[in-house]
């Protein structure tokens, strides 16, 4: 079984031997400490014991509580540290590329949190990137409108990565119809079509392909008609 690629860099040979499952209950507790910088070295010690595959057949069938745990916090925070929010991803995106796992995400809600995920990236990224625009058209100084745009492009590339996450995941997920018909219900053909803009080849690939696949049914392709795919997609 190989692990798929998250986009991480991976920790040298004496890290990843410090890191092991038999601490996965000590790196959930980190999750729960009030610093997010403690929370995210849990989340990546997490993220690192999926380096070893048969670590992910444990983890389903041995640390229940654990997975509830993750989960959880994926929900309640994921609005709040982009960088917790990525590795939590991407321990739920690896276990999305294997058919037998999907019951586990089903079940801790994984789908539905992240569609919750893109939609509120979405929202935020409009409201930052028509801030930027009136900044632009404002009589700012250019240093400050520099500054005030690098930060807007950090949270673009942060964003890429959540986006490509989050639509993997979901597009595997999607592979039970009925699970498919309840995406579409939410509006993910909307949201990929919208998703079109950006600049990252990855995430780009990823929506198409996705769409490619809802574009079976007649009616999604009348949605991607209404949202002006060819328009978004030739910006």
């Amino acid at each position: 079984m190989q692990r798929p690629k998250t986009g991480f860099k991976q920790k040298n040979d004496d890290e990843l031997m410090k890191t092991s499952i038999n601490f996965i209950e000590k790196y959930t507790e980190l999750l729960y400490e009030e610093k997010y910088e403690q929370k995210v070295k849990g989340a990546r010690s997490i993220v690192v014991l999926l380096a070893d595959p048969t670590n992910l057949v444990r983890l389903i069938t041995e640390f229940e509580s654990q997975l509830d745990i993750l989960s959880r916090t994926l929900k309640e925070e994921h609005k709040k540290n982009i960088e917790l929010l990525l590795h939590l991803l991407c321990f739920f995106y690896t276990f999305s590329f294997y058919e037998e796992f999907h019951p586990v995400l089903f079940y801790h809600s994984i789908g539905e949190t992240c569609l919750n995920i893109v939609e509120f990236q979405y929202a935020k990224y409009i409201i930052r990137k028509n801030e930027i625009m009136n900044k632009g058209k404002a009589d700012l100084n250019p240093k400050e409108y520099q500054k005030e745009l690098d930060k807007f492009l950090f949270l673009v590339r942060k964003q890429d990565r959540i986006l490509r996450l989050a639509f993997t995941i979901l597009m595997h997920l999607a592979e039970d119809p009925k699970v498919e018909l309840k995406m579409v219900k939410r509006d993910i053909v909307s949201l990929l079509v919208k998703n079109l803009d950006r600049n990252n080849v990855n995430l780009i690939i990823i929506n198409l392909l996705f769409l490619k696949k809802l574009s079976i049914f007649e009616e999604n392709k009348e949605i991607m008609i209404r949202n002006n795919i060819l328009n978004e997609y030739t910006k």
